[in-house]
């Protein structure tokens, strides 16, 4: 009996041991040879280059070069951390050993396997010579990187922006980014910083034990895309040549009538070379405090009050309106007196009989005066909207402001106070609350030129996929009936005798435009004679517009001038004005 009981036991043991061998062997094979594969195989992502951005010539503008980042392996002890960086300091004497020391501290801990960078964008010709010999210290390794150079600096820096080292922010947005550390931060470069990432490829590999790479099973090539700007570098260079020489701050808008810009000038502005690698604190200080505003995008960022630029809509408008006979001569004396208090016209005596002819080329304020008070600020107000005033324009690049366009309820909004008469008069001449970009005026003069509203765009293609305009189309039957009144008016502005910027216009082609003088600093009532523009200091000087577009009869362009403090827009901007027009001339835009 008990001899059966063991055999019984020796055949159960045997048996879960032949089960157990079939189990492992036969039934858990699959399960288990993917578990080892994992073990195995290791994914490593491959960061794209950033992609390259071109102007309309396809001349690179934000290129990338290369460069080299020493790093140092995690997890040194401290004897070998001081010899591997006596080592460095050997042969690169001018870089600073309490920094390196520092920058490794605060990147070394526990949960850190990968190399520390300590020294960052090293030229080519200095890693060729050092690193056959500090490539003997099996601490140290050399990784290529690349550096963001734009070649144009300050020419092109409002319209690219630039990338600086990214933030945590940045991290969160975009997964590249983690693996790029780079993030556009201003301009082109911001807007459409998720493209110019582009995308992550993949390296698949067999590693050991010790994470050594044995065999390569697959790779991804990752992914990086190109802008091409519709940007003409050599007519922005040569626009901000001409202000720079002139000594004059403002800003330029070159832009066809369906919304493509040719050229997007600020002045002053910097070098965003100085960003990449990033910026000293004293150089920071210098550019934030510049009385001048160099970092401010003008075009796009800079708020103005609009000044006589907004005239020509504001007459589309009363004439569309069906309450306001643009043939009828209104007398315009000197001023319009609501209260006890005189708002005058820019010229002394006044502007006598008057019809929406003389009152565009004159720039005739009692006129806009008067058509302020017969149609009241809430309806001006909503009309300008729809024109391009008081909203963004969408253009591609960030930061852009939309303006004010001031009415009873947005004043009631912000100051909890009711609307005066006055703010009327002060609004329908581009003033008091009133305030608008350069653009805004520049989409504004392209609808009044071709009868449609653009967006402005400053990048032309991506990769092969062309940038199609888009054109809204804002005007009622009235305003389109009407618009070749507004539109003469703005011819005899720039060609008529007595046109406030006839004198100063020396074009090859027909143009037809609008000044304007917009006030920075108010004049007291009781001073009867002011003071000329030039007669001011510099910032009492009223900004000086003048919008205009070409040719006349076949309108192809807007070119929209905006001087800081320059005192009347056709003296202070025709001239740079006219050669913009005759620079299209001469190199085959308009024919």
């Amino acid at each position: 009996m008990r001899t059966n009981i063991v055999i019984i036991v020796i055949f159960l043991f045997f048996s879960v041991i032949i089960y157990r061998v079939y189990n492992l062997s036969i039934v858990s094979y699959q399960e288990y040879n993917k578990l080892s594969q994992k073990n195995m195989t290791k994914t490593i992502p491959i960061p794209p280059v950033r992609g390259i951005i071109y102007d309309r010539d396809n001349n690179p503008v934000a290129l990338n070069e290369l460069r080299f980042n020493l790093t140092i392996k995690p997890h040194l002890k401290e004897n070998e951390l001081n010899q591997t960086l006596q080592n460095i300091i050997a042969l690169i004497p001018d870089s600073n050993l309490s920094k390196m020391y520092q920058e490794y501290k605060k990147n070394n801990s526990p949960y850190n396997n990968k190399n520390i960078p300590i020294l960052t964008y090293l030229p080519e010709d200095l890693v060729y010579k050092i690193e056959p010999i500090l490539s003997q210290d099996g601490n140290i390794r050399f990784e290529p990187t690349y550096l963001r150079k734009y070649p144009y600096k300050f020419y092109l820096s409002n319209v690219l922006g630039y990338v600086s080292k990214a933030n945590k922010k940045d991290l969160q947005r975009n997964k590249v980014i983690t693996y790029t550390q780079i993030s556009g931060k201003r301009g082109v470069e911001r807007y459409y910083d998720n493209i110019l990432q582009g995308s992550l490829g993949e390296k698949k590999v067999i590693v050991n034990a010790r994470n050594k790479i044995l065999k390569v099973l697959d790779i991804k090539e990752p992914i990086s895309h190109k802008i091409i700007l519709s940007i003409d570098t050599k007519l922005q260079k040569f626009i901000y040549d001409l202000l720079e020489s002139e000594n004059k701050k403002g800003a330029v808008v070159v832009m066809r009538t369906n919304g493509e810009i040719l050229a997007l000038v600020s002045v002053p502005s910097y070098d965003n070379n100085l960003f990449v690698k990033g910026i000293s604190y004293k150089k920071w200080n210098e550019l934030s405090h510049n009385i001048y505003n160099p970092l401010l995008n003008k075009p796009v960022s800079g708020l103005y009050p609009p000044g006589s630029t907004v005239k020509p809509a504001e007459a589309l408008i009363a004439i569309a309106s069906g309450k306001w006979n643009p043939w009828q001569k209104i007398f315009c004396g000197p001023y319009v007196e609501i209260g006890n208090r005189k708002f005058r016209d820019w010229k002394l005596g006044g502007h006598g009989p008057t019809d929406v002819f003389k009152a565009i080329k004159r720039s005739v304020d009692v006129y806009f005066y008067k058509i302020g008070l017969k149609l009241g600020i809430d309806y001006i107000a909503e009309n300008l909207k729809k024109m391009g005033f008081g909203k963004k324009t969408g253009i591609d690049l960030p930061n852009e402001k939309k303006g004010i366009v001031p009415n009873k309820e947005w004043k009631a909004k912000k100051y909890h106070q009711p609307w005066f008469i006055g703010e009327t008069l002060n609004a329908v001449i581009g003033q008091g609350y009133f305030l608008a970009t350069p653009i805004q005026v520049a989409v504004n003069t392209a609808l009044i030129a071709s009868g449609k509203l653009p967006k402005p765009f400053v990048v032309k293609q991506i990769d092969n996929n062309v940038t199609k305009p888009i054109i809204k189309d804002v005007l009622n039957y009235k305003e389109k009936k009407n618009l070749w009144m507004i539109r003469k008016g703005m011819w005899e502005v720039c060609n008529s005798p007595g046109g406030t910027a006839t004198r100063h216009i020396n074009t090859k082609i027909t143009i037809a435009g609008k000044t304007g003088t917009a006030q920075v600093y108010s004049i007291p009532q009781e001073v009867k004679k002011r003071k000329r523009e030039d007669e001011l200091k510099y910032f009492h000087r009223s900004h000086a517009w003048l919008t205009t577009y070409g040719p006349y009869k076949n309108p192809q362009f807007v070119v929209t001038v905006l001087i800081e403090h320059g005192g009347h827009g056709g003296s202070a901007a025709g001239g740079i004005v006219s050669k913009i027009y005759n620079y299209l001339v001469d190199n085959g835009y308009i024919k």
